[in-house]
């Protein structure tokens, strides 16, 4: 009866309330029909989610920004990779690196052989012949070794004869083609007559979702399939070499290059069904194939196969690892083809695209990069320090290994900041300890789940190199 007494007192109060409404939807006079009104939220409904999103996409953008500028500035210092004075604490080890001809593989390649290693170093193409209008003849007895070292095709360029302590040639390899794997296998291994040491797996490339020669999907080839293959090949001669009485290192090492950021950004694809679905290749016009993700998914599956691969080798004095070197100033990244991704074309992407078409033109190809990313020496250290370095000359055979290090996990050495207890953990990305919702046996039945699939994947990726895992001639 109160509320009736109310409305009595009150007889516009049904008016006001519908005014009152109507100024939330942008109708002051409350004369717009519950259509209407319902058209103008929706309306405003969406501009203000378009906003939210445009905002929460370009907030992550400057804190990868952000967080790029306090990486740098709080990065530790690296070990130089070639003494200052340089030296031959290296000469009689045997090395192999993929990728040696370029950027960080360059580096790696000069480092090691100035301080006396002898390196095999596996480039992409073969070395250009000199112009049709060259006199072949010309120099070849002169003694002239700048024009011999471009008559000879495995030197390499960049790395002039007699400048360093070692040695270093190179020889044609191609991650695309399986055949090529194993040519340059063998060829490495009668360069060094049999015997290695060292095994840096630095190639790779972030192109992806497209056909190699054998018909595999590229970047789990490139990246993940052919380095295994060529473990399979190469890592048998490195434990013999390490069970012999000639280990210049304390033990042999097997390395591969892996990139952690990319890593977290995919999963899905990186278990057995992943890697028999690459073996199939990209089908034509075919959608679903997510460049980032299939590059993901190809370092993931590297990361499980160092883990598996240690757990086989350990006992024969094989280190295995894997190293991070960070982003660095190379072309590696600018040949990737990830802008076929379907966020291309949400106006927050468009945004993002074009600052960074404003930055490449005000700073070059690697835009704001050109500050906070690594020089290709720095990298090459970090993956020398694991590969070479001589605090792990005795770690082989303890079940360390198949772990990942990181120039973002912190210094790598004593000198340089590390405080960890053992010199050896110094970089190591340390795995995950259980989440506060979870108790110790969900975290302990993870990575027991982890391990199975590092498993599986194991034997899907041996069904599918079999036709190429012979023994070589």
């Amino acid at each position: 009866m109160g509320k009736a007494k109310e409305l009595r007192k009150r007889p516009n109060a049904k008016k006001d309330a519908q005014k009152a409404v109507g100024k939330i939807f942008g109708d002051p006079t409350g004369k717009k029909t519950e259509a209407e009104l319902e058209e103008e939220f929706n309306k405003k409904v969406e501009l203000w989610c378009g906003r939210i999103i445009r905002g929460v996409f370009m907030s992550y953008s400057l804190f990868g920004a952000l967080a790029s500028a306090v990486e740098w500035a709080t990065r530790p210092d690296m070990p130089p990779l070639v003494p200052i004075g340089g030296g031959d604490d290296l000469a009689g080890v045997n090395a192999i690196v993929t990728g040696g001809c370029g950027g960080m593989g360059l580096e790696l390649t000069r480092g090691l052989a100035m301080r006396g290693a002898n390196v095999v170093a596996g480039c992409r193409a073969p070395k250009p012949p000199l112009p049709d209008d060259a006199d072949a003849d010309f120099g070849s007895s002169s003694g002239d070794e700048l024009l011999d070292s471009l008559l000879d095709p495995t030197t390499i360029e960049g790395i002039p004869e007699g400048s360093v302590r070692g040695s270093a040639v190179r020889h044609e390899l191609d991650l695309e083609d399986f055949s090529s794997v194993r040519a340059f296998a063998a060829k490495a291994l009668a360069e060094h007559e049999g015997k290695v040491d060292v095994l840096i797996h630095a190639a790779g490339s972030m192109r992806a979702c497209e056909n190699t020669t054998d018909g595999f999907e590229s970047a789990t080839q490139v990246n993940y399939l052919s380095p295994v293959l060529l473990n399979r090949l190469v890592t048998p001669r490195l434990a013999d070499r390490a069970g012999s009485s000639l280990k210049p290192l304390g033990n042999a090492r097997v390395v591969h290059v892996t990139c952690s950021s990319a890593a977290s950004m995919g999963g899905k694809g990186a278990d057995a069904d992943g890697v028999l679905l690459a073996s199939d290749g990209v089908k034509p016009r075919k959608k679903g194939c997510d460049p980032g993700s299939r590059y993901a998914d190809s370092k993931i599956l590297l990361e499980r196969h160092a883990r598996v691969l240690a757990r086989k080798f350990d006992k024969k004095n094989v280190l295995v690892a894997a190293v991070d070197p960070g982003d660095m100033l190379t072309d590696y990244v600018l040949k990737a083809n990830w802008r076929r991704g379907g966020m291309r074309y949400h106006p927050a992407a468009i945004v993002s695209w074009a600052v960074g078409k404003a930055s490449t033109a005000a700073f070059g190809p690697h835009g704001f990069g050109s500050f906070t990313k690594r020089q290709p020496e720095r990298g090459a250290a970090a993956v020398a320090h694991v590969a070479v370095g001589d605090v792990f000359r005795n770690v082989a055979g303890t079940g360390a290994g198949g772990r990942v290090f990181s120039d973002r996990a912190g210094a790598f050495t004593r000198a340089t900041g590390c405080a960890r207890e053992v010199e050896h953990e110094c970089g190591v990305v340390r795995e995950p300890g259980p989440k506060r919702s979870e108790d110790a046996r969900v975290h302990e039945a993870k990575a027991l789940k982890r391990d199975e699939t590092d498993s599986e994947v194991w034997k899907m990726t041996s069904k599918v190199l079999a036709p190429w895992s012979g023994e070589l001639e």
